[in-house]
């Protein structure tokens, strides 16, 4: 299996919703919302997208305090963590704006319910104006509604959808160094439910029993029975 990130619909939707906050006018609000339920990929794109945008990137954790958080992402940004929150959001706001570079924020839903975290990265937002991109799962635009002042900068909302049966044939082309038939692809997308996790599960027990066949392609009868991601999700 080879290890790659593919255009699939959720990829390019995501990468042009991010050139658009990073081309956007002055004074156009900055902030992305990005979400789906597990499995879909987001980790997997918004790495991708950190990476090309030379991006700065923080995981948040149910334990953040605004300090927490802007410590974490004073790391990232390779600067020491300093004084009190007012002084650390200075420092950022300062080297986010230096640099231009876009903020994405992991695991958002561990912030909705702290308005002390929120306003914190609206203030890095208006006053940086780089973009925020929060990623955080299906519910997070409804937990969101009542953050006013947030909800009103968001100025991109991609969510994630299931893999369709034409992002499963070019997940199977690209990633397996075997050949494997529409019928067996078929199946493959049918129970994986559209998740990319499950996809990649299966076509990597595809391609190990095809080389346990020693065959070069295989399809949904030469599989057989076998499972294709027991207790994946």
């Amino acid at each position: 299996m080879k290890s790659k990130t593919l255009p699939v619909k959720n990829i390019t939707r995501l990468a042009t919703a991010t050139e658009a906050l990073m081309t956007r006018a002055p004074g156009a609000p900055g902030m992305g919302l990005v979400h789906g339920h597990s499995g879909f990929g987001k980790t997997t794109a918004i790495a991708w997208m950190n990476n090309k945008k030379n991006g700065v990137y923080v995981r948040a954790l149910a334990t953040w305090t605004p300090s927490a958080m802007l410590t974490a992402i004073l790391r990232e940004l390779r600067r020491s963590p300093r004084g009190s929150c007012s002084l650390m959001t200075e420092d950022i706001v300062e080297e986010l704006g230096r640099t231009g570079r876009p903020l994405f924020i992991d695991e958002a839903d561990y912030l909705v319910s702290s308005m002390k975290l929120t306003e914190t990265l609206r203030d890095i937002h208006d006053i940086s104006l780089v973009p925020v991109v929060l990623v955080g799962m299906d519910k997070i635009e409804d937990r969101l509604r009542h953050r006013k002042q947030l909800i009103g900068r968001l100025a991109q909302n991609v969510r994630f959808e299931p893999a369709d049966a034409e992002d499963a044939q070019l997940l199977a082309s690209q990633l397996c160094e075997v050949t494997v038939k529409p019928d067996l692809i078929s199946v493959l997308h049918d129970k994986s439910g559209g998740s990319v996790r499950n996809i990649v599960v299966g076509l990597a027990r595809i391609e190990q029993k095809a080389r346990a066949l020693g065959l070069g392609e295989i399809d949904r009868k030469q599989f057989g029975t076998s499972e294709l991601f027991t207790g994946a999700q």
